[in-house]
């Protein structure tokens, strides 16, 4: 999946004034997506 953002520079979301962390609040893309996994997460561990 690819998107392209007006607010994306490199990493960093100028909108958010943060590093790029698509799908949280803030995001332009905030409740249109769903991300399975999002940045810095872990999976959980398989039982």
């Amino acid at each position: 999946m690819s998107y392209e953002c007006k607010y994306l520079r490199n990493t960093f979301c100028d909108k958010r004034k943060k590093e790029c962390d698509p799908g949280s609040p803030g995001c332009v893309l905030f409740g249109k997506f769903a991300f399975p996994l999002k940045s810095g997460e872990k999976e959980s561990p398989k039982k």
